[in-house]
């Protein structure tokens, strides 16, 4: 009885770990990051943060698009301060005001779909058309020591320089808010980037092969997601591919 005790548990540890190795794979056809900025502290951006949260229902989610929520920092001064809040998002979306769109200002809620503003959502409040162009074929594999394997390949870019982007999501949040605008007020979030790595590769006769650690995450007992993008130097998204991760 007691061999049969311990051989159950040897064999749920396999098991368990062999759950832990995946493989996500993209289509040849575009994966396209939907973005919104954020910030707990923002009276305009809960109704953004709520339909966010409803693209968990989509049917073509992690597909054809994939939601990323960054909190951003700098209305923390009005009364609170956003728990997932980041400089480096703030600076990811100022990036974008000044390199790509040329502005000098940033605000939230803001939707941005493959670099672009998506300004339309204050209009419809729906689901864009999602480009279905080619894109070339990005998997990741995580395996059960908790490796990153990425492999790219594209048919139109023989050698050039990209980036690759690595983030954790979070799902499931309610954080009651006790200060500022949204005083009283329990604010629940999805796709909250909990953690964005991002690491300078090259793609090497149409192929890119790449190898990292599962970026940590503190306090995290959620749903999370593993997301990976290839970008260029003028802020163009090749191709993406994410799914939840147990």
């Amino acid at each position: 009885m007691k061999l049969f005790f311990i051989l159950t548990i040897f064999l749920t540890s396999i098991l368990s770990n062999t759950l832990l190795a995946i493989t996500f794979k993209s289509g040849e056809n575009k994966v396209t990051l939907l973005e919104l900025y954020t910030s707990q502290g923002c009276s305009s951006c809960p109704p953004a943060d709520k339909w966010l949260s409803k693209l968990k229902q989509e049917k073509t989610l992690f597909k054809e698009f994939i939601p990323l929520a960054f909190h951003v920092t700098y209305w923390n001064y009005i009364g609170w301060s956003d728990v997932f809040a980041n400089t480096s998002n703030d600076n990811r979306q100022r990036t974008y005001s000044k390199e790509v769109w040329n502005k000098n200002s940033v605000y939230t809620p803001q939707f941005v779909i493959d670099t672009k503003e998506y300004r339309q959502w204050f209009k419809k409040k729906d689901l864009p058309k999602f480009s279905n162009k080619y894109a070339g074929k990005l998997e990741v594999k995580l395996d059960k020591d908790e490796n990153i394997i990425i492999n790219y390949f594209n048919k139109n870019i023989k050698n050039k320089d990209i980036l690759v982007n690595i983030v954790i999501e979070g799902f499931d949040y309610s954080i009651p808010i006790k200060s500022g605008e949204n005083s009283h007020k329990i604010l629940k979030h999805d796709f909250v980037v909990l953690k964005h790595i991002k690491a300078k590769s090259i793609i090497k006769n149409n192929t890119l092969t790449f190898k990292t650690k599962l970026p940590l995450v503190k306090n995290s007992k959620k749903k999370q997601a593993l997301v990976v993008w290839i970008s260029d130097k003028n802020h163009n998204q090749l191709q993406a591919v994410g799914n939840y991760i147990e």
